[in-house]
């Protein structure tokens, strides 16, 4: 009998690579100036438009919360009439 092929070892994922509550704030951030400069001044309005909680956009224009769904985010950025890549361009450094 041969010998025994040794597996490659795994290569493991690490955090900490950057800081998940900054990233967050500055997400509300951009949420909040992006609404305000496309021309819509009343973010209960415009979580309307795209069928979203007024009480949920509230909550990611403030920072007020610990997630957000992609599925949310996508309807935030596309009510921007955005590209998630030109939404992400800019305020994430």
């Amino acid at each position: 009998m041969g010998k025994k092929l040794k597996k490659p070892e795994r290569k493991k994922a690490t955090l900490g690579h950057f800081d998940h509550d900054d990233f967050l704030i500055k997400l509300s951030k951009r949420i909040k100036q992006l609404r305000k400069k496309n021309g819509f001044n009343s973010a209960e309005l415009f979580a309307y438009d795209i069928e979203i909680s007024r009480v949920g956009m509230s909550k990611y224009e403030s920072g007020a919360f610990d997630d957000i769904r992609m599925r949310t985010l996508l309807k935030i950025i596309d009510g921007l009439g955005m590209t998630p890549s030109e939404f992400f361009s800019e305020g994430f450094d």
